[in-house]
């Protein structure tokens, strides 16, 4: 089907759009001009982008209403993309780590009259703004520098809130020119897998903790899993914390609130060595990180690369480089030998946007204007 907005669209047409990347901790959104012959580093904006909590209002249409309400009327969206955690059904998707669970993009673009209003998974978004991307984006972190082979898999990663996965798969197009096309997925679903004695005293931890038969990976070993893993290794080693001491110790006192909990601190503070036990949750979210990764290049091959994405990827980088004797991957191909020389071909890279999923909302979107129909599978 083809919406009136595409059947009367010119090659230079620019129409606005909104675009958005929406996650478990952050709604961010962006107003801006789309054409075909438009970046969206050349888009011009029509609202800068804006961040908000995802606790400040009851349902997902409220921060729509709140960033639009201020813009002049000729330059209200005409279309809207937004990236959001979650698998889409529908134009719809339930969240797993908001309040307001339900967001069905069908009724907001009705409410709002923005048609279409189109969401898609926030990984499949990340995995365009990937196609954008220049080498001065990139962190690699493999010590023999692959190069990543042409027209191969590529594998986006991220542990955010949650864990996100997506995959880039290429696919010869009739006039002999290759693309990708973006399959994203629940990869942060899969079961975790302890690998050692200590990881498999932590899933035990956890399970006793969020009374739960399973553990899901992204509730082990994401954004939502550091207050978890701090106490663990802080009752389990008897570890004193220096950063109790120059924080609020309050922020410590609930460890199940993974908002209010200080993530970031705790990963700066193990990062540059200035807290022992912080420094061992950093060293085994890696472990567990390692894991994952390694799963997923098991799984799916990924000679164009495999990609970490986020805060968290993007704080460990450096600390991965600077310290080899760190265990992440090193025990996974260590007792895999008859695979190294496959992990010697695949590049990783850590990528230097954190924002990278508005970019990829605007690839997406240009997309459905190249193929000018918004029921295609973009």
């Amino acid at each position: 089907m083809t919406s009136q907005i595409f059947k009367d669209l010119q090659p230079d047409q620019e129409i606005s759009c909104l675009i958005g990347d929406v996650g478990g901790t952050n709604v961010r959104l962006q107003l801006v001009k789309i054409s075909l012959k438009l970046t969206y580093q050349k888009a011009p904006q029509l609202k800068p982008f804006t961040s908000y909590n995802t606790d400040l209002y009851p349902q997902f249409q409220d921060y729509i209403v709140e960033y639009l309400k201020d813009v002049q009327k000729d330059n209200l969206p005409q279309i809207a993309i937004i990236g959001i955690a979650g698998p889409i059904k529908n134009n719809s998707t339930l969240m797993a780590n908001t309040k307001w669970t339900q967001v069905d993009g069908n009724a907001i673009g009705q409410a709002l009259n923005i048609k279409p209003f189109l969401l898609i998974n926030d990984f499949q978004a990340v995995a365009y703004g990937i196609l954008g991307l220049q080498e001065t984006d990139l962190i690699q972190l493999n010590p023999k520098n692959p190069n990543p082979k042409e027209n191969s898999v590529k594998t986006v990663i991220g542990p955010g809130t949650g864990l996100g996965v997506a995959r880039l798969i290429p696919s010869l197009k009739q006039n002999n020119v290759w693309e990708y096309n973006i399959w994203p997925c629940e990869g942060g679903h899969v079961g975790y897998s302890p690998s050692n004695d200590l990881e498999i005293e932590y899933l035990q931890f956890l399970r006793k903790r969020l009374g739960l038969g399973q553990i899901v990976a992204e509730k082990a070993m994401a954004g939502q899993a550091v207050p978890y893993i701090y106490t663990f290794l802080k009752e389990r080693l008897g570890l004193q914390s220096q950063i109790e001491n120059d924080l609020d110790k309050v922020l410590f006192e609930d460890k199940n609130d993974f908002k209010q909990f200080p993530s970031t601190q705790v990963f700066q503070y193990g990062v540059e060595k200035k807290d022992e036990l912080c420094q061992k949750v950093v060293d085994f979210f890696l472990s567990s990180y390692g894991t994952v990764i390694g799963d997923l290049v098991c799984n799916t091959m990924p000679y164009g690369g495999i990609y970490l994405f986020g805060n968290i990827s993007i704080g460990v980088a450096n600390y991965i480089i600077n310290n080899p004797q760190v265990n992440f991957l090193q025990d996974y191909i260590k007792y895999r030998p008859h695979l190294t020389e496959i992990f010697d071909q695949i590049p990783i890279y850590v990528i230097k946007q954190a924002s990278l999923g508005l970019e990829g909302a605007y690839q997406a979107a240009y997309r459905l204007l190249e193929y000018n129909d918004y029921e295609k599978e973009i």
